[in-house]
């Protein structure tokens, strides 16, 4: 008998919309009112939070919580991860969490592989990355929802005009970042804008 394939929830949204802490939220419901066993995994790219910890910026949520951290440029070692915790846990691991889900290569493939494993996966990150484009493979996952049971869930941010904003305006010493700058730095700054109030100096076109 074919195992069925999992379902794919998907958040999206800026840079301060509480992703993670939705991510966190979910875990938290599926291991307390459904009994299920979640996995929960962090690309190492993801710096806002000590190693092997997914935390969210939102002190009113579930805070955080302990993650398997694994290379961004290399998921597929999770997979002898998931089961080892499996053998050693006696049971299916029903669902399989990424936070941050932009920093990780291979993501569309890898999501793909657990759903056709028959595990439940959510995946959180943003769509666009500081120039407006797209940010890994975020927006893939959206065809993934076509193909499998799923839903995609859009937070909202709001830029200081009060607008919705729409995209993550990197700030260095308060100022926008050029286009050229690297697209993941170190300790870099973050805020929600509007398209009006989108800054990207050095824009090629």
């Amino acid at each position: 008998m074919s195992t069925l394939p999992g379902k794919l929830e998907l958040i999206v949204g800026p840079m301060r919309s509480n992703k993670t802490a939705e991510l966190l939220r979910r875990i938290e419901t599926r291991r307390e009112y459904a009994n299920q066993y979640v996995m929960l995994l962090k690309p190492s790219a993801d710096t806002k939070a000590a190693a092997g910890l997914v935390e969210s910026r939102n002190r009113n949520g579930c805070g955080k919580m302990q993650a398997v951290e694994f290379y961004s440029s290399n998921p597929w070692p999770v997979l002898a991860a998931i089961a080892a915790t499996e053998q050693k846990i006696g049971k299916r691991i029903e669902c399989i969490a990424i936070d941050e889900g932009q920093f990780v290569s291979d993501l569309f493939l890898f999501t793909k592989r657990l759903l056709e494993a028959g595990h439940d996966v959510m995946v959180s990150g943003l769509e666009l990355d500081f120039r407006g484009l797209p940010f890994g493979e975020m927006l893939d996952l959206s065809w993934l929802v076509r193909m499998y049971p799923g839903n995609i869930t859009e937070l909202v941010a709001y830029c200081a005009c009060g607008a919705k904003a729409l995209y993550p305006q990197r700030l260095v010493d308060g100022k926008p970042a050029p286009y050229a700058s690297p697209i993941i730095m170190a300790g870099d700054f973050y805020e929600p804008r509007c398209a009006e109030h989108f800054v990207l100096p050095g824009l090629p076109h």
